[in-house]
Order: structure tokens, then C-alpha cells, then sequence
């Protein structure tokens, strides 16, 4: 098995094999064990030129440092075999690259500042402090860290008046590290009158190619029924485009039903203290560092 991570807005890992090696089987899948959980996760093989891929997605900060075990099972004339299983880690695979002599500079950085987020939420979540992602760290490879002292947040958080008289108004944003990275969007829904099935979020930004992008979300969450507050969250967002500003609207079906509201995620970090102001530093340097491997 070969391995690649995905940036997005949570930490996915690919495992890969080549076609050629799997010619023979009549069918293969792989399972992933994951530390705390009973049941593993079982993957379908996608195909991509003359590989295989197998995805595994939903990995948190703070599962950095994690051990993963992934056995490949493969079927062959009715009979059962499997491989031996691979034991691999988020860390594992920013450390080779922080040791590899070919890698690129804006790399390393990217993988430094990974590290360093992976701990900081560790930390904030109190989640095996005893087993931190940066514990292996040495002075050569923390040297590729982004210095956090010139990091800055944002200051984007602005409701348009574009709408003299919206049913539903605007209460707060959240930014949600429980699972992906994901952006909470709070709203008080008194003066709407309509079927909260048909509400939903348009969310449009540029993207790190340049391009305008429009995603739709449904499905509301129930923040606080009683007072009329429902939620919608938004995780689209690659790690390099965190910094995004967002423009954001509720529609009823195709009809806006609010003002827009323009935001960026890194707004968050302002007036933060303590270990929640670490982790959003860290958070953000790694953003900006994916934004430069990405842009290089």
C-alpha cells in the first residue's frame, strides 16, 4: 500500500495499490481499524489511471498521531485471502516528507504546521496529551514551522441590508472543530412562516484556483427550537481557502428569505485566549501554508 493525504476541510488518507498487482483477484475492498472504535471501516476501491484508491475520510485534528491499521481482504475463485495489515499514521506520513531530501520547502511547512495543529487541538481537546503529534518533532524539523507571532485573523463579519424586511435575521457563527473543520451559521426564524424543509444556505466564494463557487446546504440543525434558532453548517472548504470570504444566504426554495451575510472563517480567532486562541493560530498557520504549497 502506498499512501497521500488529503487536504480538504477535514484530513482524509488515500491508500493505493496499482492495478497490475490486483489483476489476478476477482474482487477487493480494505478495512481500517481505528483506535477507540469496535467496528473497522470498511473501503471500496475507486479507480484512477492505473491505480486503485481507497479513501479514508472524516480524520480529525486531533487523530493526528493515531495508529491506523488497514488490511486489504481480496477474493480469488471463491476463496478468501487477506494481506498483512499496514500500520500508518497522518504523522507518519508528515514526518517522511519533513525528513525527505527532495521535498519541497513549501512542503516541509505544510507538514510542520500540520503537526503543530494536530497537537494544539490534541491539547485543547485533551485528547492522549500524553501522545502528541509534534513529540518526534526535532529542532531541524520545527525550523519549517510558520512563525505565529505575524499571524493575523481576519475581520470580515458583515450583514448586508439587501433586503428590507427578511424573515429570517442573522445570530451568530460558530466554527465547529468537533469532526471536519466546519463553519456554523446561527439564524432566528420568528417572522418566517414557511416550511423549514424547503430553508437552505447558499454559500459563494472564490476558491484556490480563482474560480467563483456556489454550494447549496441543506438541512437544518436545531440550535435552540424554543427561541425560534435553527443552524446550518458549512464544511467545503479545502485548508487552503479558510481564509475565504464567504457570502452567505438562506433561501426558501429559490427565493432569498435574508440578508447576506459576508464572512471568513479565521474572524473566529479574534478576542480568543488561552488554548482556543493556540489552536486557532496554529489552525490558520496551517491554512496559510496549504495555500502557499498549493499556489507554489
Amino acid at each position: 500500500l502506498m499512501h497521500s493525504l488529503n487536504l480538504a476541510s477535514d484530513i482524509s488518507l488515500n491508500y493505493a495499490l496499482t492495478k497490475e498487482s490486483m489483476a489476478d483477484y476477482d474482487s477487493f475492498y480494505l478495512e481500517v481499524k481505528l483506535p477507540g472504535r469496535e467496528e473497522a471501516v470498511h473501503i471500496d476501491p475507486t479507480e484512477k489511471g492505473s491505480y486503485y484508491y481507497f479513501t479514508l475520510e472524516g480524520l480529525t485534528a486531533v487523530q493526528m498521531n493515531d495508529t491506523l491499521e488497514a488490511t486489504l481482504y481480496m477474493k480469488k475463485n471463491g476463496r478468501r485471502y487477506c494481506s498483512e495489515t499496514d500500520h500508518y499514521s497522518i504523522a507518519r506520513y508528515a514526518y517522511a516528507q519533513l525528513s525527505k531530501d527532495g521535498a519541497h520547502e513549501s512542503l516541509k511547512t505544510l507538514c510542520a504546521d500540520l503537526l503543530r495543529y494536530g497537537t494544539m487541538a490534541q491539547i485543547y481537546k485533551n485528547y492522549r496529551s500524553d501522545h502528541l503529534a509534534d513529540e518526534a518533532m526535532t529542532d531541524a524539523h520545527r525550523a519549517y514551522l510558520s512563525d505565529m507571532r505575524e499571524l493575523s485573523f481576519g475581520n470580515t463579519n458583515v450583514t448586508l441590508n439587501d433586503m428590507p424586511t427578511p424573515s429570517v435575521t442573522w445570530v451568530g457563527k460558530v466554527l465547529d472543530l468537533q469532526s471536519k473543520v466546519a463553519l456554523k451559521f446561527v439564524f432566528d426564524i420568528a417572522g418566517y412562516t414557511g416550511s423549514l424543509d424547503d430553508l437552505s444556505l447558499r454559500v459563494s466564494y472564490t476558491d484556490i484556483e480563482g474560480k467563483a463557487v456556489t454550494a447549496t446546504v441543506k438541512g437544518l440543525e436545531s440550535y435552540n427550537a424554543e427561541a425560534g434558532l435553527y443552524a446550518i453548517s458549512f464544511d467545503g472548504l479545502l485548508a487552503a481557502e479558510l481564509r475565504s470570504v464567504l457570502s452567505l444566504r438562506i433561501y426558501e426554495g429559490d427565493t432569498p428569505v435574508s440578508c447576506t451575510l459576508q464572512y471568513s472563517a479565521d474572524t473566529y480567532g479574534n478576542n480568543k485566549t488561552g488554548t482556543l486562541l493556540d489552536l486557532c493560530k496554529a489552525l490558520f498557520a496551517y491554512s496559510d501554508s496549504a495555500k502557499a504549497y498549493f499556489n507554489k
